[in-house]
This record gives C-alpha cells, structure tokens and sequence, in this order.
C-alpha cells in the first residue's frame, strides 16, 4: 500500500488559506478589566550545575534510539537464501 501525500498537502494548504486569520484585539475587550496580578517571590535554591535526573533521562533516551534502530536493522535486513556457487 502506497500512501500519496500530494492530495493530502494540497488539501492541508487549502485548508490553511481559507481559515480566518487572527484578530490582534486587547484581551479586555473581551473579557473586561482584570485585576492587578500578586507580586510572587521565587527563593532559587543553589545548585551544582548538572542535573543527574535530565542526564538519566537523556541517557535512557539514546538508549531507547540506539535499541528501536537496532531492532529495526535486524528486522529489514534480508536474508539470503540458497547456495553460493563459484565459477
């Protein structure tokens, strides 16, 4: 089964022409006036610099890459069949 993406880019294009464009009004224009928002104090605690919980979670990541295009080599690389013969 071939999938044809011309028809559905044309359509999408389409599509994207003919939906209105944004109105840049003032938010109370819509929702009335708005009450001034609280000041909040952030208190930022001191850090080491690295972050072992992002690095883990990179780490797993590539894992997960290297493993899925792994598996996908051994799943499309074709086998042959049958004897070699030399001439």
């Amino acid at each position: 089964m071939t999938l044809r993406l011309g028809p559905l880019a044309l359509a999408l294009s389409i599509a994207a022409a003919a939906a209105p464009s944004a109105s840049a009004r003032p938010v109370e224009q819509f929702l009335g006036p708005q009450p001034a928002p609280e000041a909040r104090v952030v208190q930022e605690s001191p850090s080491s610099g690295f972050d072992w919980g992002d690095a883990g979670i990179g780490a797993a990541a590539a894992l997960g890459m290297i493993g899925a295009g792994g598996a996908l080599v051994l799943t499309t690389r074709r086998r042959q069949t049958g004897a070699v013969t030399q001439s």
